[in-house]
């Protein structure tokens, strides 16, 4: 997977500048901000672009899975990362839907 994506991270000044990270690099920082979420007592500020990216790079492993034989072992094998990737995905947004109602009082 020599794939690489892009999206905008906040430099120090402020302003925007373009990270590129391997789908790997991604979902490892996926899942450091889902440790911290789930681990800290307060909401932690929000990681809209890793989320945006991990959906887009679902939709296209989707869309490779599609065109893919259906009795390959590396299909199964596929699906069940993505799976694991959608599970990691939502636990982040949920833990974070959960500390919702103790800002707002």
């Amino acid at each position: 997977m020599t794939e690489e994506l892009d999206f905008l991270g906040q430099d120090s000044d402020g302003g925007s500048e373009e990270v590129v990270l391997t789908p790997a690099e991604l979902i490892e920082r996926l899942e450091q901000a889902w440790m911290n979420e789930k681990f800290a007592p307060e909401l932690l500020e929000s990681k809209p672009e890793i989320v945006e990216c991990v959906m887009e790079q679902l939709e296209h492993m989707e869309e490779n899975l599609r065109r893919a034989k259906r009795e390959d072992l590396k299909v199964s094998i596929h699906q069940m990362e993505m799976e694991r990737i959608r599970y990691v995905l939502s636990s982040y947004l949920r833990c974070r839907l959960m500390k919702f109602p103790n800002q707002i009082w």
